[in-house]
């Protein structure tokens, strides 16, 4: 099998306006960073309060409608077309698939957010439905919690990765956000405001890669001042950035089949052997008693939790929670999206939508039970008291909970191998697709790209750092706004050529290839 469809960029890299581009805006950002720090965090800070309350009420509605657009898709007759043609066949087996999308989709903050989110809404219940610490507030927590890492968060990936891979290996065209939007722009799509697309799409997934990072980085460094007395300290946080981006590095220049293939695999069985860790020793009626509550009154609640009207009107705790969830999802969707296009081509959309919404709800469900259950209920028991602080420092909730259960010194040799390979495979696939877009949607970016993405990553992660968790949230905020616009318009473009095709297909005709990309 070739590795690249027709019309994709195989031979010589496209070093065209929006590598260039890209490069001077996050070189000039990561220079007047250092240089005013201050500034940037007040102007990060600045504009994340403007977007927030001009467009958070907007990000609850554009992801149901994703949702909504995801499921209709599944159950037409579009479902059943390839992306690729008639007999094009996936390159990945079932098992690499889901552990790649998985590994790059929900990264580091998946372990943290698992056991803390829940204790979290437990001590400050959602948009102030029930008294802090109650039985209410404990069950609204995990419902919560399945719905930021459910069916609505998924569906923004699999929105953009099916649109963007049926473009590219049904279509010929490249590997771009832009090039899905032919349809729907016409030539357009390759001039101006298809280079302003990618450019968006570039700096989306730098600065939401480096959210996380940062975010991540902050969080270990807590949880291992926690556990080990290793100091918490600027300097130790760019340690733990630079060692775990070397590995991460060296894994994106080997490759999809060996190092982000491989990693990924080793990093879905730690977690699946993780997980039963706590299962087995943890609170195992409690955790499926979690379960079973957590699924009824996520359905029960779906609607008002999907339209964010639960609560008191104008409360903040949308705007901190709902409004930036659906932001942060948002603003990784050109990574994971992409990503996701560039492993799933001979899948059909219907298995694509089935392997990137149903399967890691099912896992967000599940992690969310284990963790969140059995952090409940050591809470609730008196074994821990970490409720209070589980928002600002989540590895040491986590450190908490896995350390009040038995054998606790084998959770924590689990630990550390999964920390670093989340962290690892999630920064490795961002700077593989940072390479592809940037060199014109190439299916194998060239290694100097890769390598300079990756720095450019962990500069970014480094400079947000050191200006706090606001500062990391409100980049990843700003990042996403463009992006909500793009998803809406990715689905037109989607339905427009999905319908062309059928009917060309019905009526025994050829589907063509673009040929602006011959």
């Amino acid at each position: 099998m070739s590795d690249a469809p027709p019309g994709s960029t195989a031979g010589h890299p496209r070093l065209g306006p929006v590598f260039y581009v890209s490069l001077v805006l996050s070189v000039a950002f990561i220079v007047v960073g250092f240089a005013m720090p201050s500034r940037v965090a007040d102007a990060l800070e600045a504009t994340r309060q403007l977007v927030v309350g001009t467009f958070g009420p907007v990000y609850p509605v554009t992801v149901l409608v994703l949702l909504v657009f995801v499921a209709a898709l599944a159950v037409s007759p579009f479902g059943g077309m390839r992306l690729g043609t008639a007999d094009t066949r996936p390159e990945f087996g079932w098992v690499s698939w889901i552990a790649m999308l998985l590994s790059a989709g929900v990264g580091l903050s998946f372990l943290f957010w698992g056991t803390a989110e829940p204790l979290i809404h437990l001590a400050d219940p959602p948009g102030g439905i029930a008294a802090p610490g109650s039985p209410e507030a404990a069950a609204a927590g995990v419902r919560y919690s399945f719905l930021f890492w459910g069916l609505h968060a998924w569906a923004i990936y699999a929105v953009v990765g099916i649109a963007v891979g049926y473009s590219s290996f049904r279509h010929g065209r490249k590997l771009l956000v832009s090039a899905a939007l032919r349809p729907l722009l016409g030539s357009k799509a390759d001039g101006p405001i298809g280079k302003v697309v990618d450019i968006l799409a570039v700096f989306a997934i730098l600065f939401g890669v480096a959210t996380s990072l940062g975010l991540g980085t902050r969080e270990l460094n807590a949880g291992l001042g926690h556990a080990l007395d290793v100091p918490e300290s600027y300097g130790v946080k760019i340690a733990i950035i630079a060692g775990l981006m070397t590995v991460s590095t060296i894994s994106a220049m080997t490759g999809l089949g060996r190092g982000i293939r491989v990693l990924s695999l080793v990093n879905i069985a730690l977690c699946a052997v993780l997980a039963g860790f706590v299962l087995i020793l943890g609170p195992t009626g409690d955790i499926f008693g979690t379960f079973g509550a957590g699924i009824r009154d996520y359905v029960g609640s779906f609607l008002p939790m999907s339209f964010a009207t639960e609560g008191v009107a104008g409360d903040t705790w949308h705007q901190e929670w709902i409004f930036f969830f659906w932001a942060w999802w948002i603003g990784w969707a050109p990574f994971v999206g992409t990503f996701i296009a560039r492993i799933s081509r001979g899948r059909t959309i219907r298995s694509v939508i089935a392997g990137v919404v149903l399967v890691p709800t099912a896992v967000s469900v599940v992690w969310f039970s284990v963790f969140g259950g059995t952090a409940l209920q050591r809470e609730r028991t008196g074994a821990v008291d970490v409720s209070d602080v589980a928002g600002n420092t989540k590895a040491i909730a986590t450190v908490d909970v896995l350390g009040s259960l038995p054998a606790a010194t084998t959770a924590f040799v689990l630990l550390v191998p999964v920390l670093a390979l989340l962290f690892i495979t999630s920064a490795d696939s961002a700077s593989f697709m940072l390479g592809s877009t940037t060199s014109g949607g190439r299916m194998k970016p060239p290694r100097p790209l890769r390598l300079m993405w990756s720095f450019a990553a962990a500069f970014a992660a480094v400079l947000l750092l050191g200006r706090g968790v606001t500062t990391l949230q409100g980049s990843a905020v700003v990042a996403a706004a463009p992006f909500a616009v793009i998803l809406i318009g990715l689905c037109v473009s989607l339905t427009l050529s999905l319908w062309r095709d059928h009917a060309a297909e019905r009526a025994g005709r050829r589907i063509p290839t673009d040929p602006q990309d011959q």
